[in-house]
């Protein structure tokens, strides 16, 4: 690479860098949220999320989501498997025509999402196995310095051996695009509370820090962090590593 072609790189990287210096600060206090927790000692528990992503785009409004994401007990190797689709339905473009063929999602201010997703216990749990009716509604807005805040609202209709229940789930997210060595690059920070009809109050939180890396058009991948904290039926705590292929098409 020519000492030009360098410069011109580690500019590109200078300018993205002093433009996202206000992404750190919901990042900082995330990451803060996702400490160790002293006090009341609760059980905890470090697991791997692998997880496979499709996404093929029907019309510019619409779009069906695959999903295979898996969750594992690095300890005792039990796991949870999904098997999950979904329709995704445009509601509020933006109005900057472009990013509707980069990016679907990031070109929408309003979306909704509606599927089904079958969960299986592996490695030797013996739960049984959930039916799930998923509905749920995105939306956005841009903040200064590029930085994106995304709102998710969803509800799950659950059958768990035969038996119905509903959790609701808010998830805040907050996102910044950079380039680097001209690929996009998206790290993001979010939480969500999830509110379990089981118990009648709110049964769980969960902190993520990940990042997206662009390969190219079809292909994307993410690397995640995550601290997922139980209250109901009982306390405990769960440390994550997720590894995300994503396909569009």
């Amino acid at each position: 690479m020519s000492a030009g072609r360098k410069g011109l790189l580690a500019r590109q990287w200078q300018s993205s860098w002093r433009r996202g210096k206000h992404f750190a600060v919901p990042v900082l206090v995330l990451a803060a949220c996702m400490a160790p927790v002293t006090g009341a000692q609760a059980e905890s528990s470090t697991e791997f999320w692998p997880e496979a992503l499709v996404y093929v785009q029907l019309s510019p409004a619409t779009r069906l989501f695959l999903d295979l994401p898996y969750a594992v007990n690095t300890e005792s190797g039990a796991g949870t498997l999904d098997l999950a689709a979904y329709l995704d339905i445009s509601l509020l473009p933006l109005g900057r025509p472009e990013l509707h063929q980069l990016d679907w999602q990031r070109g929408r201010f309003l979306w909704a999402r509606i599927g089904y997703d079958h969960i299986v216990k592996t490695g030797g749990d013996t739960g049984a196995a959930e039916d799930r009716g998923i509905v749920s509604l995105w939306a956005k807005a841009e903040l200064p310095q590029e930085v994106w805040i995304e709102g998710r609202a969803r509800a799950d209709l659950r059958w768990i051996g035969g038996d119905y229940s509903t959790r609701y789930r808010f998830r805040i997210e907050a996102t910044r695009e950079f380039t680097v060595l001209e690929h996009a690059v998206v790290p993001y920070a979010n939480v969500e509370w999830f509110y379990d009809s089981r118990y009648t109050g709110w049964a769980r939180t969960l902190y993520q820090l990940g990042s997206e890396f662009t390969v190219d058009r079809n292909f994307r991948f993410e690397l995640l962090l995550a601290k997922q904290y139980d209250t109901l039926p009982e306390k405990s705590s769960t440390r994550a590593f997720g590894f995300v292929a994503k396909w569009y098409y």
